[in-house]
């Protein structure tokens, strides 16, 4: 029995469509070709553009018609834009920017095809800018202990904790406030 995998892929797919031709299911087919996998028969399909549509594979249609290059200048678009997909392009902020790029495209290439190359010829010092809460007191010996709170104090502390502190412990947070409070009132 000859193995239908080895076969010339316009073999496969006359074979494959001959069979969904028949009415055989896509399961069906994958099975008869030997695949254990539907999405395997589907990416064959793919890859020599064939959609699947309905459950069927069918060839996409693509316009294979030769482009001419016109050297055009662009303008704006005043006619209404297709029923499907142009949304886009309806808003003249949008069609500005993109007649800008094309407008400088070389100089954007440009500029890209040389990023890689370009060296730092200005060493920057960095800055390194410290915000919000800084844990920065001489750490010993964690112990554990009991304290009253005020319910709401402490709810409100825990979320406080949770949302905008995640990534400190809140014994850090509850020592540094010891700490503070000692230095602000002794």
């Amino acid at each position: 029995m000859e193995n239908k995998k080895d076969w010339s892929s316009e073999k496969k797919i006359n074979y494959i469509l001959g069979l969904q031709d028949k009415g055989l299911s896509r399961k069906d087919i994958a099975a008869d070709f030997g695949y254990t996998r539907v999405d395997t028969l589907d990416r064959l399909m793919k890859k020599y553009g064939y959609e699947k549509i309905d459950g069927k594979f069918v060839l996409r249609m693509e316009d294979n018609s030769p482009t001419s290059i016109k050297n055009e200048v662009i303008s704006m678009v005043k006619d209404g834009c297709p029923p499907y997909g142009g949304q886009l392009l309806g808003s003249s902020d949008v069609q500005t920017k993109l007649i800008n790029i094309v407008n400088n495209y070389d100089k954007l290439m440009y500029v890209i095809n040389n990023f890689g190359k370009m060296e730092d010829s200005c060493p920057i010092d960095v800055i390194e800018v410290k915000s919000g809460l800084q844990i920065d007191f001489k750490k010993s010996e964690v112990i554990k202990t009991t304290i009253r709170v005020d319910k709401d104090v402490w709810d409100d502390f825990s979320d406080l904790c949770k949302y905008k502190y995640k990534h400190l412990n809140k014994h850090d947070i509850i020592s540094k406030a010891f700490i503070e409070f000692m230095d602000k009132y002794k």
